[in-house]
């Protein structure tokens, strides 16, 4: 048995070479990704970035000759830059601009519209208009995932506003899709790409990111539990307690070991998960769902074409920034949105508002899932265990319902739309990844300070323990001492 233990400790000695310093940078990135996520824009920060629409002199629509009807996976209205722009995103026929005031085609984002665009957007977010172009890139550090190949390449902006801002235009939908600062740069250099392995070199190739992560996590997983397997053989248990062999930072980290190892281990092992190794955690993605929800596809018809020429006439909320055109339930439905976010339900035959009843959502619940007793269905006018947020706001209040089978569904109170579908794969992820990964059990838990003190303390733990390990292996490779 001491033959064996001696054998563990010198092989978690040696992976702890090649692996410790690993662990110890996803530890120390952990504490700055608390505070400083990756860059993104979403769709709060378009709207915010959305000037007021204005349809004086308008709305002019090509006629039904010149533009067969389509089915789209989504349209919206916003300015873009300085009138009414009608964005149509069609089934897999990509994205049509068009220009309400005089009802021309958009077919092209040159530089001089990407231009205009990105000064009004940074009007908008306080970097003034004043911009200049850098470049045309087809990827850099921000805009390396996946999620922005249908917008490749873009128009790379400067604003001269003393914040070092980088603004993103795409030159399919001419949008400013990515926007950076200076001070969100540097921090995530020391945080999300540390922490997700994202330096481009390797995350622009998905199969070489996908199997680095999952690799590094299982080594980092064996380092750790060979690491409690050598804390709890080396303890001494004498009269007046237990003593560690160990002397100096070799000290430290037996009794940090003990203390936080558990703790490593979930964390490393709900970052395996995070990637869904191996397809453990194949969930359905709610499209079925959503598209009995919509009651079909919505049709860019002549019908929506006229309701959409009465826009000039409409009386509609006068801090409208953007309108969002969906189809709930057979028929094209109307999201006006303002800046905060706040939106507003209209039929656009129309343009009146509209309250859904509570009849509606009980239809909508059955229709998902026709064979499933419901369980509960209720107004959920606070946060529960599967629709929250860390980091930010959620819409509220949402209708929630339960199934028998255990599943949930999550409908949005304005538009009617289900937001969230979690079948049970989905609820093992949530906790088994952002449960054990964030410490995000509970709302108690969540609710902040108390969460950040909480992750501090713990985090502060592990990482001492994982630096100790680092320093131990620094000296065995130079030759000295542990």
């Amino acid at each position: 048995m001491e033959k064996f233990s001696r054998a563990i400790f010198i092989i978690h000695r040696w992976v702890g070479v090649g692996i410790g310093l690993m662990i110890a940078l996803w530890c120390v990135s952990g504490f700055i990704m608390m505070y400083v996520p990756f860059p993104e824009v979403t769709k709060q920060d378009q709207l915010l970035a959305s000037p007021r629409l204005d349809f004086t002199d308008c709305c002019v629509l090509p006629p039904e000759e010149e533009f067969s009807p389509i089915e789209l996976s989504s349209a919206r209205i916003s300015n873009w830059p300085f009138r009414p722009i009608l964005f149509l995103n069609g089934q897999g026929d990509g994205q049509y601009a068009i220009d309400m005031h005089d009802g021309e085609y958009i077919w092209e984002v040159d530089i001089d519209l990407a231009r205009r665009v990105a000064r009004q957007y940074g009007n908008q977010i306080g970097s003034g208009t004043n911009v200049q172009f850098e470049s045309m890139i087809e990827s850099d550090q921000w805009t390396v995932t996946g999620y922005f190949d249908g917008l490749r390449p873009f128009y790379r902006f400067r604003p001269i506003d003393g914040k070092g801002t980088r603004l993103y235009v795409s030159s399919v939908t001419g949008e400013v899709v990515q926007h950076t600062e200076r001070w969100e740069r540097f921090w995530n250099w020391g945080g999300a790409v540390i922490h997700w392995l994202y330096p481009s070199i390797i995350r622009q190739h998905q199969a070489l990111w996908y199997w680095t992560v999952v690799v590094l996590s299982i080594i980092g997983l064996f380092l750790t539990l060979t690491g409690l397997y050598v804390g709890l053989s080396y303890l001494q248990y004498r009269k007046g307690g237990t003593k560690s062999p160990f002397t100096g930072v070799g000290l430290w980290h037996h009794w940090l070991g003990l203390a936080f190892g558990i703790l490593t281990l979930t964390w490393l092992f709900s970052g395996l998960i995070s990637m869904n190794p191996w397809g453990l955690f194949e969930s359905r993605s709610g499209v079925f769902e959503r598209a009995a929800v919509r009651g079909g596809q919505m049709i860019f018809s002549e019908d929506l074409r006229d309701s959409l020429r009465q826009l000039g006439e409409a009386e509609l909320s006068g801090d409208t920034v953007w309108i969002e055109l969906i189809q709930i339930d057979g028929d094209p439905v109307a999201i006006l949105y303002n800046k905060s976010g706040d939106a507003i339900r209209y039929d656009p035959t129309t343009w009146q508002p509209v309250m859904l009843e509570n009849e509606y959502f009980a239809r909508m619940a059955q229709r998902i899932k026709p064979e499933t007793q419901i369980r509960s269905a209720e107004w959920m006018e606070a946060e529960d265990d599967y629709y929250y947020s860390l980091k930010s706001q959620i819409r509220l209040p949402v209708y929630r319902v339960i199934y028998e089978d255990g599943e949930r569904a999550y409908f949005d109170n304005v538009s009617g739309e289900l937001i969230a579908m979690l079948d049970n794969d989905r609820k093992w992820y949530r906790w088994l990844f952002k449960g054990l990964h964030s410490l995000d059990f509970t709302g108690l838990v969540r609710q902040r300070p108390l969460w950040d003190v909480l992750v501090l303390l713990l985090l502060g733990g592990v990482t001492a323990g994982a630096l100790t390990g680092v320093w131990l292996g620094w000296v065995r490779i130079t030759g000295g001492r542990n």
